[in-house]
Order: structure tokens, then sequence, then C-alpha cells
């Protein structure tokens, strides 16, 4: 596996930007074959996996904010609650 190529949320390309959103609202949706081929779009895999890490750190730390929790304590909630109650 190579190592992402750059920073790609330092200087996101309108590419991985929409891909990572198309990716992430396919897969919300159920959507395998469109996640699929938004995946594929962009031909950058680690790049997308790497922005789309950032992108959920970011949503995590700012609901953590609204809720008024802090992050840190978000992510130990989230590590104790596991997956079943993501989301």
């Amino acid at each position: 596996m190579s190592a992402p190529t750059g920073d790609p949320v330092q200087a996101p390309t309108t590419e991985l930007f929409h891909a990572a959103l198309d990716m992430a609202q396919a897969a919300k949706a159920g959507n395998v074959s469109g996640w699929l081929a938004s995946r594929y779009s962009c031909g950058r895999f680690d790049d997308v996996a790497f922005l789309m890490s950032q992108m959920l750190g970011v949503l995590i730390e700012n609901g953590a904010i609204a809720r008024g929790v802090h992050p840190a304590d978000a992510w130990n909630e989230l590590r104790e609650q596991g997956v079943d109650e993501f989301g």
C-alpha cells in the first residue's frame, strides 16, 4: 500500500472531495454499486481514504463540540459504545 500523495486536506482537489462525498452518500444509502463507482472514479484510493478519514474526524469533533462534549471524550465514547451505537 502506498502512502498518500501529499496532504489531500491541505490542498484537496475537487475530484477527491467530490469522490469522498459521493462515496459517503452512496454508503449511507446502502448503494454498494454507487459506492464502488465513486471509489474507482478518481483512481487515487489512498488519497481519498485519507481525506475521508480526516473529514470523519472533523465531523466527530464538531459534533462533540455542538453537544458540549470535549472532542477527546467523544472519541472515547465512540470506542466504548461501538459500531452498533454509531450514528
